[in-house]
């Protein structure tokens, strides 16, 4: 740009003050020379760059602008070189010092950095530099060394550990206190044992007495965790029950109880349990369990179950503790905001045996399609009811639920309440397919055939003699008057056989001759008892625990099978 047209611009003045290797008389006057022909070149660039400028900016030719400051700061650079040089030539400096310093000032350097001329430093660098990384290079190598003395303490720890013997950790066996002894404290235990799954059985395993509640003066809610912590080892489907064994007295009792919290809250499940004055296994509960305890339970089980997604209503029916499987229900359909309408109709015989009476009405206040029709038999004395009163009534249904005969009923109670209701909705005209049961004790079994009239009284040499036969009668062994009979069950691989009365279940013969059946429910819900029938035709009233492939595959329920021909069965 320097230059002239017919020769190449001028060598740059600094690369040749770095060739310089001294400062000559011939070296100075050459660099003078150099130094005013950059200022003359630059001055002229600068002049017509000037110029090009005005006339740009006057046509309003922005590119031609920006070209022309382009070439006025190469032009003050220029001028900047040749004047730098001359005044380094009048301090005295040598060519080389004379590039650095304008090299220095413009990359902006400060004047103490270090020259090529300056003293040697350690690796080119300044001392500072220098110090900064040999402390670095300490601060590392001290880390590394931290690092690998703790990865060799930990495997020595781990060769430790893996080299010791290890002691087996006991496990604990539930034990019954006697009601005379206080409670003892408590004390942490290991871990509990892992649950397992059998093979038709469902869950089997361990559950821990986390609080106890008492709803009614003979009602009580227990709620059961996980010994281990967590969410309990099972999933279940509302309406299902467990099964709980325990041993009194010397004797395993086993006893069915639905879950009455739902699933939805999988921290815990609680079954809430009646104390009936002759049964075994609800006088244990209420009487001699205590928070801390821990119960054999497998499960869940059972079909009388309902969890909102196969009709957009449903009808609750409950009589007295039959509503523990009702408000598993009504607690899921609540906590999951379910849209369909629930109709509850509730019977008790008191005011204070009105379970879980300030839930309901909680519930329903909240949610507005929740409707709840409870009855009393009685009002208990200091109570306020200005509800129904009386058992349940063809009224009270079509009162309580608009258009019944088009809903599904979910029914649950004593068997005769049930047999009551069953007939009331019929009269309503609700199909019995859309009628679901679950008894609450023991279901009644086939009915005797009637009987013929009896015979008028015989002489007294008759009589005389049918009283020494009734004598003779009464020496027979215990396990074989079972009562009066008209078929035999035989039992196949205890290769023992009994009569079967019409009013006995196979159940109960066995138990009453030593044939081990497994049961737990009693009322044909739980299929524990499941046994396979070898010959010959049962009745059975309940069979909600049999699958359509159980019937195919001859297996029948102990425990409500009865018969009026002979029969054998696998046990």
């Amino acid at each position: 740009m320097m230059g002239c047209m017919n020769r190449p611009p001028p060598k740059q003045l600094y690369p040749q003050l770095m060739e310089l290797p001294a400062m000559t008389p011939e070296a100075r006057a050459k660099i003078e020379a150099d130094a005013r022909e950059h200022i003359n070149a630059g001055n002229a660039a600068l002049a017509q760059a000037q110029n090009d400028y005005h006339r740009a900016m006057i046509g309003n030719d922005t590119a031609g602008m920006v070209a022309a400051m382009t070439r006025q700061r190469v032009a003050l650079g220029e001028m900047e070189s040749g004047t730098a040089a001359l005044r380094a030539l009048s301090e005295g400096q040598p060519p080389r010092q004379i590039a650095l310093a304008w090299f220095r000032e413009q990359m902006n350097l400060s004047p103490g950095a270090s020259s090529v001329d300056g003293p040697v430093r350690p690796f080119g660098i300044s001392w500072f530099h220098f110090i900064s990384m040999v402390v670095a290079a300490l601060f590392a190598l001290t880390v590394l060394a931290f690092g690998v003395a703790r990865h060799r303490r930990s495997i020595a720890l781990v060769n430790q550990l893996t080299k010791a013997t290890p002691v087996p950790v006991p496990v604990p066996v539930p034990v019954q206190r006697p009601p005379a002894q206080p409670p003892t404290p408590q004390v942490t235990a290991p871990p509990m044992p892992r649950a397992v799954v059998a093979p038709g059985r469902g869950w089997i395993g361990s559950l821990l007495v986390a609080s106890i509640v008492r709803e009614t003066p003979h009602v009580k809610t227990f709620r059961l965790v996980d010994p281990n912590g967590g969410p309990v080892p099972f999933t279940f489907v509302p309406g299902q029950f467990l099964n709980f064994s325990t041993d009194i007295e010397g004797r395993t009792i086993r006893r069915s109880y639905t879950i009455a919290s739902p699933p939805s809250r999988n921290s815990y499940v609680e079954i809430t349990v009646k104390r009936e004055d002759e049964g075994e296994f609800s006088r244990f509960l209420h009487d001699k369990l205590a928070v801390g305890d821990v119960l054999q339970v497998s499960g869940p089980a059972g079909a009388f179950t309902f969890d909102g997604g196969t009709a957009d209503n449903i009808v609750l029916i409950a009589g007295g503790v039959g509503i523990t499987p009702m408000m598993c229900v009504i607690r899921y359909l609540t906590d999951t905001s379910w849209p369909g309408e629930v109709f509850l109709v509730f019977a008790m015989r008191s005011t204070e045996e009105f379970i879980f009476r300030e839930e309901l009405e909680y519930l329903q206040r909240r949610y507005p399609r929740l409707h709840v029709a409870a009855t009393v038999g009685s009002r208990s004395e200091g109570t306020a009811w200005m509800g129904l009163e009386g058992p349940i009534s063809r009224e009270t249904l079509a009162h309580a639920v608009p258009g019944i005969e088009k809903r599904r009923v979910h029914l649950c109670g004593p068997p005769p309440m049930m047999e009551a209701i069953r007939g009331l909705l019929g009269e309503l005209g609700v199909p019995p397919d859309q009628i679901k049961t679950e008894a609450f004790g023991p279901a009644t079994g086939l009915v005797p055939p009637a009987r013929p009239a009896p015979p008028p009284p015989p002489p007294a040499s008759v009589a005389r003699l049918l009283d020494k036969v009734d004598a003779a009668a009464a020496d027979v062994s215990p396990q074989q008057a079972v009562g009066p009979a008209t078929a035999t069950v035989s039992f196949a691989r205890s290769a023992r056989s009994a009569p079967l009365p019409p009013d006995k279940s196979v159940l109960e013969v066995a138990e009453s001759i030593g044939v081990p059946i497994d049961y737990s429910c009693r009322v044909g819900t739980c299929g524990i008892c499941k046994t396979r029938l070898l010959s010959g035709q049962v009745t059975m009233e309940v069979q909600d625990a049999l699958t359509d492939e159980d019937k195919a595959n001859g297996l029948i329920l102990a425990c409500q099978a009865h018969a009026l021909h002979d029969i054998a069965v696998d046990a």
